[in-house]
């Protein structure tokens, strides 16, 4: 195969990260792999479930869902309408594929400085699932008033 190639001073436009806040998203790419950060005691292999999510004209949000995480598979499960009450998630890659989803974005900054739109939750399909709940605000420290008295004070409160 060949192709014609001129010069040119354009370049492709550089896509703008996912904005925070929820959007419905399709799954591009779905597959079984590993992953060195998700390492763990109870998931030594790192073995990931890795999604390509794509939103319109933003760049893909990566997601990969470690094995030992099934509260996290059964989020996707829920999003994507097929949850059950079962102990064992089962999702099959070929099937994800396609699949149109409601996904809450947060974005992260890494220790170099650059910033990308990250999986917070994906919300399931009727909806019915709260927010994570926030820890109650502290209720601020009452402190008393104290006089201070003096040898040539009166007793005359001065407000």
């Amino acid at each position: 195969m060949d192709f014609q190639y001129t010069e040119s001073d354009q370049t492709p436009a550089d896509r703008e990260i996912v904005p925070v806040g929820v959007h419905v998203m399709e799954i591009r790419h779905a597959e079984e792999g590993p992953n060195e950060y998700r390492k763990c005691d109870q998931n030594s292999e790192g073995n990931c479930l890795k999604l390509r999510l794509s939103c319109g004209e933003y760049k893909f949000v990566f997601d990969d869902i470690p094995q030992h995480l099934g509260w996290r598979a059964k989020q996707l499960a829920a999003a994507i309408g097929t949850d059950d009450d079962s102990q064992v998630i089962s999702l099959d890659t070929k099937n994800l594929i396609g699949q149109q989803l409601t996904v809450e974005i947060s974005h992260y900054t890494s220790k170099a400085g650059k910033i990308s739109a990250v999986v917070k939750r994906y919300v399931p399909v009727d909806g019915k699932a709260k927010p994570a709940k926030k820890a109650e605000a502290k209720k601020p420290r009452m402190t008393t008033a104290v006089a201070m008295v003096t040898e040539d004070d009166d007793g005359d409160v001065p407000f």
